[in-house]
């Protein structure tokens, strides 16, 4: 998969045409807006016409959003999809956030159905707001009973996985993953089913620790940090807690070996040179809320830590 020429440029969505209600788009914790690219597009690496979902930072953390846009380049990186993500900003609102590409087709009839309501249709009495029964088991019963055209579902998931363990993601919760339900045109009946990209990865790259402190954090501590990291979902449906993010890839290349291969294949795509790269050509960006060098220095020792520590386990 190929970078997108140009996109180390920001977009200014000022005057760009906004649509308040988008209710098949995953609510959550962080404000955002549905817009629409104009025709003809600013930049190449837009689609004109398309939808954009406008992400800014929770007001406690401003540089939440570059998460996202690390999130989608190192995707680019690892053959894992992830919705495009651009540098945006809004003069008028003095607002920086990501512009994420809207994952279904204005070209032809799709349909989204989140992970949650999937679920609330197996586990009785699921909790669709909190989603504590979200788990493994449950998806893997809706995948075992379904036919998808993606190549195979355990496969992406193994991606998904070591991508969210990779960035340090603890929010892949039930409406964050969904299946998305082409119609065919000439019958309107017949149709095809896909998984959605891995989308909403702000919730990584420890957006929430203080930027006073990060010269304080030593690889032990650093290391422990990783550790302690783990998914929104469980393993089973009688767990009492979520899985780690570590121990999740041991039981996923436990339970189907040949996914093992394929999470050390995405492993193995980058490296810390990656990372350095990745992250020099966000801080170099000249907008309002800049990656500062600092926040960058910090997300390079986790990536780098992060790594090292999944391969070793996933080879051991």
């Amino acid at each position: 998969m190929e970078l997108i020429q140009h996109y180390n440029q920001s977009v200014d969505i000022t005057d760009w045409r906004r649509h308040e209600e988008f209710a098949q788009y995953p609510e959550g914790a962080r404000d955002k807006t549905l817009l629409y690219c104009p025709n003809p597009a600013p930049y190449s690496f837009l689609q004109a016409n398309h939808r954009y979902l406008f992400k800014r930072s929770s007001p406690r953390y401003p540089e939440q959003f570059w998460a996202e846009i690390l999130a989608y380049r190192l995707g680019i990186k690892m053959n894992v999809p992830v919705p495009p993500a651009f540098v945006a900003y809004d003069i008028r609102e003095e607002q920086c956030g990501a512009l994420i590409e809207w994952f279904l087709s204005q070209i032809t009839k799709e349909t989204y159905i989140a992970g949650g309501d999937i679920c609330q249709q197996l586990i009785p009495n699921f909790d669709r707001k909190k989603g504590t029964q979200h788990n493994f088991g449950t998806i893997s019963q809706i995948f075992n009973g379904l036919t998808t055209s993606d190549t195979n579902w355990k496969n992406y998931w193994a991606k998904v996985f070591v991508f969210d363990a990779l960035i340090g993601n603890t929010d892949r919760h039930q409406d964050n993953w969904g299946l998305i339900i082409t119609i065919a045109p000439k019958d309107n009946m017949t149709h095809t089913t896909r998984i959605s990209p891995a989308f909403d990865n702000g919730t990584s790259m420890g957006h929430e620790l203080l930027p006073s402190k990060f010269t304080k954090w030593s690889n032990k501590r650093l290391e422990k940090y990783i550790l302690d990291g783990k998914h929104h979902l469980k393993w089973s449906l009688d767990d009492k807690s979520s899985i780690g993010h570590i121990e999740m890839l041991k039981r996923i290349a436990s339970l189907f070996p040949e996914t093992q291969t394929i999470m050390l294949d995405c492993l193995k795509m980058i490296n810390g040179e990656t990372f350095r790269e990745i992250l020099d050509e966000l801080v170099a960006f000249d907008v309002p809320v800049r990656l500062t060098k600092e926040r960058a220095d910090f997300m390079l020792k986790l990536l780098t830590l992060r790594h090292q520590k999944l391969l070793n386990e996933l080879e051991s």
